[in-house]
């Protein structure tokens, strides 16, 4: 007899520590969706290196984000080549501009990605008036976010670019978000 309690015990304790477990998570699930609200960071910086080239170093953060998948693109206008990276045919076209996808990674309740680019103007004579670098942040569904705060020129052979250390932008919760 006890040949059989003892399997049938364990397999009780297996699934009695697997609800505990999902309960858990049902209660972190509603306690992010109830009281904190999801934000969309972005850090971007230019480092100048030899001749005309620079170097854009850009995070991004997705912070208390709920759904498992989340994807930000970055759109370089085309008056400026990347060297170590190329163009992200798969996301959505924007006249002007190259996507690059960023390499996003979750990290508790924050998905995080930092790229750097290495960057220089195609025409090296040429005056480039500012234009806007925009990251986009979607998930499989939708484009939940849009930034265009970063500005990026030309003058004299030196790209500098426009705009605050860090920006964020902060949404309410929702189901399907």
């Amino acid at each position: 007899m006890k040949k059989i309690f003892k399997p049938l015990g364990w397999i009780c304790l297996g699934i009695f520590i697997q609800f505990k477990f999902n309960a858990l998570y049902g209660i972190v699930f509603l306690e992010n969706l109830n009281f904190h609200d999801r934000s969309y960071i972005v850090k971007m910086n230019i480092t100048s290196v030899e001749g005309s080239a620079s170097i854009l170093g850009i995070d991004t953060i997705v912070h208390h984000s709920l759904g498992p998948d989340y994807f930000a693109n970055i759109y370089i206008p085309k008056q400026y080549k990347i060297l170590n990276r190329l163009p992200y045919k798969a996301a959505e076209k924007i006249s002007g501009y190259n996507a690059y996808q960023m390499d996003m990674k979750r990290k508790y309740r924050d998905v995080l990605g930092h790229t750097e680019l290495i960057i220089i103007p195609i025409s090296k004579s040429e005056t480039i008036i500012s234009t806007p670098i925009m990251v986009y942040f979607e998930n499989m569904n939708q484009v939940l976010h849009r930034d265009k705060t970063y500005k990026i020129s030309t003058a004299n052979n030196s790209i500098s670019m426009e705009g605050p250390p860090t920006v964020e932008f902060k949404y309410p919760q929702k189901w399907g978000m």
